[in-house]
């Protein structure tokens, strides 16, 4: 009995000599890097020219081109010049044969339009040039493409369409084939952006994203059930 009593300290001076465990110390936050300058200036969209004239954007964002808010006559007439350069243009064999039958189906539309727009603009020396601005607009290199692709089948649509729904058509077409070009409009004032920011030696411009979910409307609220004070 004696023996293990003796034994007793021993073993609680060897516990209180024992060193404390080494706690590992926290790993430093990465912090991610900024995103390096680029050494080259940017590119304008679809190789377009560094200088290019664009139609001013207007407050709703949409952009004032020779389609935008025209008459009923005027929409049926531009269209028919879109389709013009399509076919003078676009690289493709269905083109010119669609375009004839377009002419074909709705010549007496036509002709009563060319008539109405120019009335419109008074005589014919305000009339052609007018008509010159819209070719070369529809005619825009860098749009070019993205035209032929959005004019081919709205070209086959429009020659099947029958001609006392023309005039219904003649609008929808002629916005939808005026969208390639809005939209490069808006890449290349992106690209002005851009641009800009790179010139003050900041990078390309950031492009904020964001999930439309999150301003989905909530069914049902909870929170605290603690009145103000008077309430």
């Amino acid at each position: 009995m004696t023996r293990l009593l003796l034994t007793l300290p021993l073993l609680a001076l060897a516990s209180g000599c024992a060193r404390p465990e080494r706690t590992t110390a926290p790993a430093p936050l990465a912090v991610p890097a900024p995103p390096p300058v680029p050494t080259a200036a940017p590119r304008a969209p679809d190789g377009a020219a560094a200088n290019l004239v664009i139609p001013a954007r207007l407050t709703d964002g949409s952009y004032a081109t020779p389609n935008r808010g025209v008459s009923a006559a005027a929409a049926a007439w531009h269209l028919r010049a879109a389709f013009n350069v399509a076919a003078l243009n676009c690289n493709d064999p269905e083109v010119a044969p669609a375009y004839n039958r377009f002419l074909k189906a709705h010549r007496t539309a036509l002709k009563a339009a060319h008539q109405a727009l120019s009335r419109e603009f008074g005589d014919a020396s305000a009339f052609d040039p007018a008509m010159t601005r819209l070719y070369n607009y529809f005619a825009q290199p860098p749009v070019m493409a993205q035209f032929c692709a959005a004019a081919l089948p709205l070209l086959r649509e429009a020659a099947t369409v029958p001609a006392g729904d023309f005039a219904a058509f003649a609008p929808r077409a002629l916005a939808a084939i005026d969208r390639p070009f809005t939209d490069f409009y808006a890449r290349y004032d992106a690209w002005r952006v851009d641009l800009a920011a790179w010139q003050r030696g900041e990078g390309a411009a950031p492009r904020l994203r964001y999930d439309d979910a999150v301003f989905a409307a909530v069914p049902t609220v909870t929170g605290g059930t603690q009145r103000l004070a008077g309430r």
